[in-house]
């Protein structure tokens, strides 16, 4: 029953998802204007909301524009070299760089500026570049993704930065967690990327869910086909292991001891391992899917200030979200009951 339609593997382009052609095409639609907004979009969400799928679609989008390169990095990595060798091994401009009038030696790329000083930075072998690309009207998008705070991501945006004051044509996409994006952001030396717009991937729509389940499970029940859009809350992950289970089962009464399972193996073990003790506390104050901020308040013991910093910070997180005024609910599917398991 249409197992092979979906997937539990994060990043993968699964069969049957549901795409947010509106958020890529905001992004795609930015970057091809003569002047764009912004020429960085960040990508946040919780995990499992196909921040990886989205930045796969719209650099396939980019990709297929003759006048634009797109290179993807590794965050652990030195970035600018991986930028630089990634250029140089494009089949489309890599001739660029053969040509007599550019050469380039450096660390090992094997091509070396002609007649002049030897490069010793690989900034400026990546301007040089840049600079041949510029004037055969290219520009390059450089893709991150799940990006975190480390030497390297820091380092590459300050370089970033500087490449955009001198008028490069370069961009920059990137995904992350909303505690590792707003770590780097925060970088009193990367005010740049404060500004630099931020993507956050809410649910998706639950009509839209339940119409791709009655397309593939052919002559299901409309209840059935609704019964397992509700189990998914909009969860983007959650879609793929319904789906799944249903494909496996055939009845939407049977999954959901094993739906528990993938969920919490597969992403909740996860974030609640990354969660600070006193948004624990604040998690652990729910009885039900949706709570009185009130109750939340007192059960968890927290002062009025302590109470709107832990919520802000886990709305931000996308694990809870202001469902009507002065009231809270979980934004993942099943997450109160897992937890339960955890006290």
């Amino acid at each position: 029953m249409n197992q092979g339609t979906f997937t539990l593997t994060f990043g993968q382009e699964p069969s049957s998802y549901i795409k947010r052609d509106d958020v890529a095409k905001e992004i795609c639609d930015d970057f091809f204007l003569d002047f764009p907004l912004s020429h960085v979009y960040v990508i946040t969400g919780v995990r499992g909301s196909g921040k990886t799928v989205l930045l796969t679609s719209i650099s396939k989008k980019i990709a297929e524009k003759k006048d634009w390169i797109v290179v993807d990095v590794n965050p652990n990595r030195e970035i600018l070299s991986q930028v630089a060798a990634g250029l140089y091994e494009c089949p489309a401009v890599k001739p660029y760089f053969l040509a007599g009038s550019f050469s380039i030696s450096f660390k090992g790329f094997g091509f070396s500026i002609e007649g002049k000083e030897p490069v010793s930075n690989i900034k400026t072998v990546l301007e040089r570049m840049l600079r041949v690309l510029n004037g055969h009207k290219k520009k390059v998008l450089i893709t991150i993704d799940e990006m975190s705070k480390n030497s390297n991501t820091k380092a590459f945006v300050h370089d970033f930065q500087s490449l955009l004051r001198d008028g490069f044509p370069v961009f920059l996409l990137m995904t992350g967690l909303y505690e590792n994006v707003d770590a780097l952001q925060n970088n009193r030396n990367l005010t740049f990327l404060y500004r630099a717009p931020k993507v956050n991937l809410q649910p998706l729509d639950i009509s839209r869910i339940e119409g791709e389940y009655r397309k593939i499970f052919k002559g299901i029940p409309e209840e059935t086909a609704r019964q397992l859009a509700a189990l998914t809350k909009g969860y983007a992950f959650a879609y793929q292991v319904v789906g799944y289970l249903f494909s496996k089962y055939g009845d939407a009464g049977k999954i959901i001891e094993e739906y528990d399972r993938y969920l919490s193996v597969y992403v909740y073990d996860k974030i609640w391992e990354s969660l600070p003790q006193k948004e624990r506390v604040f998690l652990r104050s729910f009885d039900s899917e949706e709570e009185q901020a009130k109750t939340l308040q007192e059960k968890s013991g927290f002062t009025p200030k302590e109470y709107s910093v832990y919520r802000d910070r886990l709305i931000k997180r996308g694990l809870v979200s202001g469902a009507a005024r002065g009231t809270l609910s979980f934004t993942l599917p099943r997450f109160l009951e897992f937890i339960a398991k955890e006290i």
